[in-house]
């Protein structure tokens, strides 16, 4: 039986969203907090990040830039299927998305978390704010998840090629002795019971060393929140400390959780955790994020590709 055509499906970009000013760091901050009170010094001490890395997240930015050109890659096999984007905390949020794309005909979207590895935290999360918005306001669009690529491939060929240009900046007589932290984003231990994210870093991990041999590694945590609950651990900080107390010189951390630059590469690492290494006399360096290189759209598109030929879009 031939497949439906892709006239009337498109693909949808989610991702967490970030202010794209000082002054909607406040309401940014809200949306995160779920509309838990935010304190004065909260939104002082964000802001103070924010104006560090250009007084805005350039998340939006890439994301669009993101859309654009696996848009361009997708329409040689598919005509004028369409990306767009939807925020889980900012403008464009994932309901206006949903609202737009309904009123564009679509009627079957592809869905694909810019998170590799799947948490409830995560994708649970987009999935939720999705379902909620399609049932908010019923329409004929039926949106199918790309519900985890951690080890598509494709994703892991690029990966690896980010980590082999991060080691091609250190002398030739130094890249064996680096040390590499994959580094993810913590999440309170609460939410990791039952939960694929731990086990889906690591099989990223396993991955990308196949590909690239094996490496002297630490699996790390980053830009945990506050309160009194407990984290998952080790953090990138007490791993930079240990690592200097071997004796161990040099490091390059991979933020193996990450695909786009952001408050958590551009600052908690270019600038919080590079600081802390140098104080330890450590030689740290991170990789390029992907953003919108080809390697990253190629992959993206070959995950796309897949999910659309198992839903029965037809080229």
């Amino acid at each position: 039986m031939a497949g439906k055509k892709a006239d009337a499906t498109a693909v949808l970009l989610l991702a967490f969203g970030g202010p794209e000013s000082l002054d909607s760091v406040e309401p940014f901050l809200r949306s995160v907090l779920s509309g838990k009170p935010v304190t004065e010094e909260q939104v002082q001490k964000a802001k103070e990040r924010y104006k560090m890395i250009g007084e805005k997240s350039p998340l939006l930015d890439i994301t669009k830039q993101q859309a654009y050109s696996l848009q361009k890659k997708l329409s040689g096999a598919y005509g004028d299927l369409r990306v767009y984007i939807g925020m889980r905390h900012w403008h464009p949020y994932i309901k206006d998305t949903l609202q737009e794309m309904s009123g564009d005909g679509i009627n079957k979207a592809v869905a694909v978390s810019m998170a590799p590895q799947n948490s409830k935290a995560s994708t649970g999360g987009y999935i939720k704010a999705v379902t909620e918005a399609l049932e908010e306001t019923p329409t004929a669009l039926e949106v199918d998840f790309v519900e985890t690529w951690h080890n598509n491939l494709y994703f892991l060929e690029a990966l690896a090629g980010k980590i082999e240009q991060g080691l091609s900046r250190f002398s030739v007589q130094k890249r064996q002795d680096v040390h590499i932290i994959f580094s993810a984003h913590s999440l309170p231990l609460r939410l990791v019971e039952n939960d694929p994210y731990v086990d889906q870093l690591n099989e990223t991990i396993s991955g990308v060393l196949d590909l690239i041999g094996p490496r002297d590694y630490t699996l790390a945590y980053q830009s945990k929140g506050g309160g009194s609950v407990e984290w998952l651990g080790p953090d990138v900080d007490s791993v930079l400390e240990k690592l200097a107390k071997k004796g161990k010189k040099h490091v390059l951390l991979v933020p193996v959780g990450f695909v786009t630059d952001h408050v958590e590469t551009l600052y908690d690492i270019d600038v919080v955790y590079k600081k802390k290494a140098e104080s330890l006399g450590l030689d740290f360096k991170r990789t390029e994020s992907f953003n919108d290189s080809p390697e990253f759209i190629e992959a993206l598109s070959r995950i796309i590709y897949e999910k659309l030929e198992k839903s029965g879009v037809s080229a």
